[in-house]
Formats: structure tokens, C-alpha cells, sequence
């Protein structure tokens, strides 16, 4: 029969990870920004890479300079947000500088991002996120993955 011996070792150990479980949100939520870091930088390139139209084109156009400027100005991440996941959100804030009568305060970035991601009547398709997210994901998975590890590491020491 086997015999198995249990010292100070084991005690430590034990020890060691209740820790990790006490920091096991600050730890998913450090990783979860570092991916949603490069994710936001690659929208921010294909918003920046966007083709632009000028206010006095008809028909199906790209974005003006302005509506550019205020997705580039506007692009953010969103405070961590916590329930059955825990996850941040990427987006559009504010409002960016063409302002007219319907819009006097300017218009909505995040409605600008929605015509020029979808497209509608009167804006041309271009999807800069669905392309940012599918171009990015398996860097932004690794680099989830290594910051678990080294803040893993660090409190298991």
C-alpha cells in the first residue's frame, strides 16, 4: 500500500492558493485589459486607414474628415464590468465636430461607427471592427495568456 507523507510544504502550498483565489478577478481583469489593448489599437488603424469623402458627395459615400476624427478622437475602453463574466467593452464615446441642425451638439460617434461598420442609405460598408476583432484575436487570446501566467507566478512565490 502507498504511503504518503504530508509536511510544512503542503501547508504553504495551500496557503499559496487561497491567495490566487483571492486575486483571481484583479489577475482576469489585468489580462482582459492587455487584450482589449490591442484590439483597440488595430480599430484605431483601420479607422485611421478609413477612406473619406466630403460633405458635399451624394449617394453612398465613406466618412467625412470630421466623422474620421471623431471615431479616432472618440474610440476608448470601457470601465471592467463584473457579473457571470467579467469583460470590458470597446467603443465609441462622444461626439465628434460636424454639427448641423439635427445634430447640434454634433453627431454621435457611435452612431457614425454603426453606419460606416454596417452601412446604410446614404454610407458606404467598410468594417473596421468585425476585421480589427478577427485580425487580432489570437494575439489578444496570447497576450491574455501570458499576463495570467506571469501574474500567476508571481503570487504562487
Amino acid at each position: 500500500m502507498a504511503k504518503f507523507t504530508v509536511g510544512k510544504g503542503l501547508t504553504e502550498y495551500i496557503q499559496k492558493l487561497d491567495n490566487l483565489e483571492y486575486r483571481a478577478d484583479g489577475i482576469a481583469g489585468l489580462a482582459i485589459y492587455d487584450g482589449a489593448k490591442i484590439v483597440a489599437d488595430q480599430i484605431h488603424a483601420n479607422i485611421a486607414a478609413l477612406p473619406t469623402s466630403g460633405k458635399s458627395d451624394r449617394g453612398r459615400r465613406n466618412p467625412t474628415q470630421e466623422e474620421k476624427n471623431g471615431l479616432l478622437e472618440g474610440l476608448g475602453i470601457a470601465k471592467l464590468q463584473r457579473g457571470s463574466f467579467i469583460n470590458v467593452k470597446i467603443g465609441m464615446d462622444g461626439y465628434n465636430n460636424d454639427k448641423t441642425k439635427n445634430w447640434p451638439n454634433g453627431k454621435p460617434n457611435a452612431m457614425i461607427a454603426r453606419s460606416v461598420e454596417a452601412g446604410n442609405t446614404f454610407m458606404q460598408r467598410n468594417p473596421f471592427i468585425s476585421k480589427a476583432v478577427s485580425a487580432t484575436r489570437k494575439a489578444a487570446e496570447a497576450a491574455m495568456a501570458a499576463k495570467i501566467d506571469i501574474e500567476t507566478e508571481k503570487t504562487m512565490k
